[in-house]
């Protein structure tokens, strides 16, 4: 966690958004955007959390910094993610 609060603190500002979130049974899909500007070079980057849940918690996360790429990982395709969103 600190690592993150160091590497927000790059920044004068920034914005993490969800874009989406998409229900694939035991995972849960969290695509975002996150961007950042200050006093460096801007950032803005997208990425998809896949999130594996037991009894209600989560017990695993894995970061992708393409959609395609963690679609495939649960087992999904881009037809697939528009009707389970």
């Amino acid at each position: 966690m600190r690592w993150f609060e160091q590497l927000r603190d790059t920044w004068d500002s920034d914005a993490f958004d969800r874009i989406d979130f998409i229900d694939a049974g035991d995972r849960v899909l969290a695509r975002n955007s996150w961007h950042g500007a200050g006093s460096g070079p801007d950032s803005n980057i997208e990425f998809t959390n896949v999130y594996m849940l037991r009894k209600g918690r989560v017990v695993y996360q894995e970061q992708f910094w393409d959609h395609a790429e963690a679609l495939a990982a649960v087992g999904l395709s881009e037809q697939d993610a528009h009707a389970y969103s």
